[in-house]
């Protein structure tokens, strides 16, 4: 067995393959700090305010100027054909790929194509796969942000000092939900949520935790910026200590819980669409404020009414997939 160390994290963001997963039922819960930001892609050198990211292109990747046929991602890895051999890993270098946004801001909204090459592939530590499922990569963009060749870095620095991605199926809209249709893919920095969550374990494509972990990996990214209503705003201050962890079934949990931290307090029972119930702690302290936002979700106790309360994970609901701690202010 393999125990997870409690780290500390500044958390920010495809495959029709599975992989099997060892029995693994030892995990620690972690400790880490909440973000706001969920997807972490910049666009002309700032964060994409105004701008919603519609995620990667598989047609239309480059490499060395000629087409990548095929191109796919597979448990965490970009692959693609170029004659008659397939190309991964590190023969992925300097492989150019092409990113839709779309501007809400303006009426008609506008669309927009953004050019990225790869710079520097390297393998995942192995420290962030606590389900010990396999080698992934992490990937350095840059973005072409004039269309001139004007490149700068697509990532922020994480907290291992690098501008990295990870590449995922699916893509999140700007309310932080996850669409499985479209044609896309993402590329999410190690600087935000999305692949956060990933690190923390919870890889969309590993099956054997109850199913597969595509949904309990969404609910991470809810709780990983405290978006208590699943509208994708978050509710918390970068750097906000949480205790986390998941009800996942055999060989889970991936996070089990532990003994609570000093200064900490159970504080929600989420899933994918957000919280579904407070502590009482949580109520008292600044819980109706978070909550306005969503009065048909989450609803306070008083005039006798039990509202959506819950201080323990067991009161969660059978629909909670993950819980946490944290210091309440």
């Amino acid at each position: 067995m393999t125990g997870y160390d409690t780290r500390w994290i500044f958390v920010l963001w495809l495959s029709a393959c599975t992989a099997e997963v060892p029995q693994h039922t030892d995990q620690q819960p972690i400790m880490e700090a909440q973000d706001t930001a969920l997807q972490g892609i910049l666009l002309q050198g700032m964060q994409t305010q105004g701008m919603t990211f519609q995620g990667f292109d598989f047609a239309g990747a480059t490499l060395n100027g000629a087409a990548l046929a095929n191109f796919r991602l597979q448990n965490g890895e970009l692959m693609g054909d170029q004659n008659g051999v397939t190309l991964r890993g590190t023969g992925l270098a300097n492989a150019h790929l092409f990113a839709e946004f779309q501007n809400k801001t303006v009426h008609p909204p506008q669309n927009a194509v953004v050019e990225y090459r790869i710079t520097g592939i390297v393998p995942e530590d192995a420290r962030y796969d606590p389900t010990q499922t396999g080698a992934t990569f992490l990937y350095t963009l840059e973005q072409n942000v004039d269309g001139t060749g004007n490149w700068q870095p697509a990532c922020p620095v994480d907290s291992d000092g690098r501008r990295a991605a990870i590449p995922l199926a699916d893509v999140w809209d700007d309310k932080g939900n996850r669409n499985s249709s479209a044609p896309v893919f993402t590329l999410g920095c190690t600087a935000a949520v999305i692949a956060e969550c990933y690190r923390w374990g919870y890889r969309p494509w590993v099956t054997g935790f109850g199913g597969n972990l595509k949904i309990t990996h969404w609910t991470c990214t809810r709780l990983a910026r405290a978006d208590y209503c699943g509208d994708g705003v978050s509710h918390t201050m970068d750097g906000t200590l949480i205790y986390v962890w998941d009800n996942l079934g055999a060989p889970g949990p991936i996070l089990a819980q532990g003994t609570t931290p000093p200064g900490m307090t159970f504080e929600a029972a989420w899933d994918q669409n957000g919280a579904l119930c407070f502590s009482h702690a949580r109520w008292t302290l600044g819980g109706e404020v978070a909550a306005a936002a969503c009065p048909n979700k989450l609803q306070p106790p008083k005039n006798n009414q039990a509202g959506s309360v819950c201080d323990n994970a067991q009161q969660g609901g059978g629909s909670a997939r993950m819980f946490n701690e944290s210091v309440l202010q």
